[in-house]
């Protein structure tokens, strides 16, 4: 059988059914450094994007490894015999058509497909996705994709949210190594690509969209072994009968039991999400930070009104706000004022943040037994009035603030969560974010987010403990 290390670094690749209308292959493909062994094929055309055509795949004057098929259902039978008898190795199929139609001639195509691809050695992804981007070897599914590569890797039924989940880890600051749109999985399937991932040194977390499975064997070892060699996020589509039934229209497979897959996935050690943002969250949080020792959480905030409401949903989700210690509040009361400000926690520390007081109360803070983490609340929009006396204060707190937390996870061990709020000032909020990105620290929008974010990493890590 095929490696699939052939799925992700193809030494050429050729598109059958080449138009402009596929141009988001076409325009990052050829700008990669595939494009001196990029292929296009169309026998209708002499060129597409300035592109010479090939009539057909079998006329390309060299070896191809791996071709995309963007022609319609009916042609891919005929279009695969010609891929065999090329000697290619792997097909993608983008194009529809097939058994997710829920029709009797869509199921007998994809076994007419299997059967050649068989005959052939001829590994499938697909029908029905967008592919595979891997950007180390120049495989694009879509314009403005990054050309960067990361320690991420993303597999997924959808390849809407395939390339979406891209632009949510580019968003956070975070890139991939390897993302897999597999649509019906005809072929390679979830089982294979996780137990690939699982062993690729390129890859430090793997998360997942999953629907269904058409094959399930191996899926429990697959499982357990991936989460033993790094965490494993697991999004499952189709958990009620709504979804259940759109996952069958969507790729063709059956969604499966939605308590099934939440006692499998607790059983192997891997993490549930409910959201694509809260798998990228987790993810940043793990990239950038780490699980905690405890459950205590201390909320560094501007405002009394957002530390009470997200104390309420830092509880709810797993988490303590405990009270500092007498210690850390008579240290805290050396430097904030007791007008306007609670020192209680939430550190609601107004004056902190506008004194230059901060990073000094945050590191008191930190040192406090009862505290095992910290969410820092920054407000852009507090920041409108100071830059217009000194155009460089968001880049002076932004990088004081970011090396105080940096230091406070490296020497106190307690993972330290920024939180940049939506502002109507849209360049402060997009030039602190950058900032803190910059330096590798973990960036949420909301109190919120970082707590979700937090106790999930919190019990990703008891689960790893061993038990008692």
């Amino acid at each position: 059988m095929v490696s699939l290390d052939v799925v992700f670094y193809p030494r050429s690749v050729a598109l059958i059914g080449a138009s402009k209308d596929v141009g988001f292959y076409i325009d990052p493909i050829s700008a990669s450094k595939l494009r001196e062994k990029f292929f296009l094929i169309n026998p209708r055309a002499g060129e597409v994007s300035g592109l010479k055509c090939y009539p057909s795949i079998l006329d390309v004057p060299e070896p191809v490894d791996y071709a995309i098929f963007a022609v319609p259902a009916r042609v891919v039978p005929e279009a695969l015999e010609e891929c065999g008898r090329k000697g290619v190795r792997v097909v993608h199929i983008y194009s529809s058509g097939f058994s997710e139609t829920g029709l009797e001639e869509g199921r007998l195509l994809e076994e007419e497909v299997l059967k050649i691809a068989r005959k052939y050695g001829i590994r499938i992804i697909g029908p029905n996705c967008m592919g595979v981007y891997c950007p180390e070897s120049g495989l694009f599914f879509s314009h403005d994709l990054p050309s960067e590569s990361g320690p991420v890797a993303f597999i997924s039924q959808s390849g809407g949210q395939a390339v979406n989940f891209v632009f949510e880890g580019l968003w956070r600051g975070f890139r991939f190594s390897k993302v897999v749109s597999y649509g019906n999985a005809l072929d390679v399937d979830f089982v294979e690509l996780v137990d690939y991932l699982a062993g690729d040194p390129k890859t430090s977390i793997i998360g997942a969209y999953v629907e269904g499975l058409r094959k399930t064997g191996g899926l429990l070892e697959t499982l357990r072994n991936a989460s033993e060699k790094k965490p494993l996020v697991i999004l499952k589509g189709g958990q009620t009968e709504d979804g259940a039934r759109a996952a069958a229209s969507h790729t063709g497979v059956l969604a499966g039991s939605a308590k099934i897959w939440e006692g499998l996935i607790k059983q192997v050690g891997a993490v549930s999400v409910e959201t694509f943002e809260d798998m990228a969250d987790f993810i940043m949080g793990f990239l950038y930070a780490f699980p905690p020792k405890g459950r205590g959480v201390s909320i560094v905030t501007t405002s009394g009104g957002s530390a009470v409401v997200h104390s309420d949903l830092c509880v709810k989700e797993g988490l303590r706000v405990p009270r500092f210690s007498e210690e850390t509040q008579a240290e805290l009361r050396k430097i904030i004022p007791v007008a306007g400000s609670s020192i209680r926690n939430p550190l609601d520390a107004w004056m902190a943040f506008q004194s230059g007081i901060l990073p000094e109360a945050l590191n008191i803070v930190s040192r406090d037994t009862n505290i095992h983490s910290l969410i820092v609340e920054v407000q852009p929009g507090g920041f409108k009035v100071y830059t217009a006396r000194d155009p460089s204060v968001v880049e002076k707190f932004t990088s004081i603030l970011g090396e105080t937390c940096k230091k406070i996870m490296s020497e106190q061990g307690k993972p330290t969560m920024i939180v940049v709020t939506k502002s109507i000032y849209p360049e402060f909020e997009a030039k602190i974010r950058s900032k803190f990105q910059s330096m590798n620290l973990p960036v949420y929008q909301s109190i919120y987010e970082a707590a979700k974010a937090l106790s999930k990493l919190y019990m990703y890590q008891q689960s790893r403990e061993p038990q008692e």
